[in-house]
């Protein structure tokens, strides 16, 4: 019997994850190497791939999902996701993993990546919850391999010690936190149809006929990149935002640190309605974020904040026309292969639509309530995942039974 990672106050039983997968007809398997399938392999319209940057938290993270031919996906079929599979990056951050949705079924497992298909013998909902608690996270860390950056492979995923309870213990538990996450979907989706409502109303806006085209320049009193930030675990100190806080046209302040305030000046404190934009890097420059926030933070020196003169532009007008120009923003980056870097001076000369001032003022009441319901949901959001990741060790441990904890959720969703 493997030596527990999660002690069980009820002497469940530990057994291997690579036992779990093999005796209940699944695998633990390494995505595609890059021989097999080559960055002109990937397309604009196709079978989307998941590579490690759209594993989020027990979900994939679709944005900007890489794709291939159905050609390449038939040759690849042995890579190819089912439902409640668990996805692995196989560098960097190697505690992350994503749960595959049903609508997910079809997906490559991408170059970087590995998949663990858990099958029969055990609840595949449970164990990717399981595989999120805080000691297990530490575990695959330990375990990792790779002197710069940590590595991940399927001897050591296979040899990972899973405590499990009996079947309908594993379902109740499963079912208990996926309650709360399934809450956060919904919200999410609010939060998206509201976002998509304000673009619409905006881009309406700035087709009329009396809209202008501004120098984006010409319309801000600060164009400036981040701080060098000298990190602190101290959880009263200041909040940086990094490059992977800034996804979706929204700071998400989950990968986000805390630096040292007195090395922040005044201008790099974020003010509400500054607009954020990934300044380097390749897969992530040129993404576009509106800061609507009450905290004091600021960004690294891989963000660059836009602050726009309220007298020459409504700022939540301007930072709509940032970001549906954000395709435009993506084509600024100079620079070789790994490096790309967009300048100020690249930025500050974009070209903006804006609707009227007149108009503006008549729409501004109109975006700032659909964004206002947005932040509402992902705050509410924040806090059931705070409550689900508080509730996850003592359930994998039977400290708390799932009726107990069941009380606690009650008024949550």
């Amino acid at each position: 019997m493997a030596e527990p990672i999660v002690k069980s106050t009820i002497q469940w039983p530990t057994v291997s994850l690579g036992e779990i997968c093999s005796t209940g007809g699944g695998d633990i398997q390494t995505g595609p190497f890059g021989s097999q399938l080559h960055a002109a392999d990937y397309v604009p319209v196709g079978v989307p791939s998941v590579m490690p940057q759209n594993i989020g938290d027990n979900k994939i993270v679709e944005e900007g999902i890489a794709r291939i031919t159905p050609e390449d996906a038939k040759r690849l079929s042995r890579y190819l996701l089912r439902p409640e599979d668990i996805v692995y990056s196989r560098r960097g951050d190697v505690t992350r993993r994503a749960l595959v949705s049903p609508q997910q079924s079809g997906w490559l497992c991408g170059t970087g990546c590995l998949r663990v298909r858990v099958g029969a013998a055990a609840n595949a909902k449970f164990i990717s919850y399981y595989l999120g608690h805080p000691e297990v996270r530490e575990w695959i860390m330990r375990h990792a391999v790779g002197a710069t950056m940590p590595n991940l492979n399927t001897t050591i995923l296979s040899s990972l010690p899973v405590t499990i309870p009996p079947a309908a213990d594993q379902a109740s538990i499963a079912d208990l936190l996926g309650a709360l996450d399934e809450k956060i979907a919904v919200n999410d989706r609010i939060a998206a149809t509201a976002r998509a409502l304000g673009t619409t109303k905006f881009v309406e806006a700035a087709q009329l006929s009396d809209a202008v085209d501004v120098r984006l320049s010409d319309m801000c009193v600060a164009l400036t990149r981040g701080v060098a930030p000298k990190y602190t675990d101290d959880p009263d100190e200041l909040i940086v935002i990094n490059q992977k806080c800034v996804r979706g046209g929204r700071v998400s302040l989950e990968p986000a640190r805390k630096t040292l305030a007195e090395k922040v000046r005044e201008p790099k404190l974020l003010h509400r309605d500054d607009v954020l934009v990934n300044s380097t890097g390749v897969g992530t420059l040129g993404r576009v974020a509106r800061w609507t926030f009450a905290e004091r933070a600021t960004v690294d020196s891989h963000v660059t904040i836009v602050r726009f003169n309220p007298e020459r532009i409504d700022p939540v007008c301007g930072g709509f026309a940032m970001l549906a120009a954000q395709a435009e923003i993506e084509a600024l980056g100079e620079g070789s292969t790994g490096q790309t870097e967009l300048s100020r001076a690249q930025l500050g000369g974009l070209k903006i639509r804006v609707p009227s001032r007149e108009v503006a003022i008549a729409l501004r009441p109109q975006l700032d309530a659909l964004e206002a319901k947005s932040d509402a949901v992902l705050a509410e959001s924040h806090v059931l995942a705070e409550l689900r990741d508080a509730l996850l060790p003592p359930l994998m441990s039977g400290e708390i039974r799932v009726r107990d904890a069941e009380k606690v959720v009650e008024g949550a969703v």
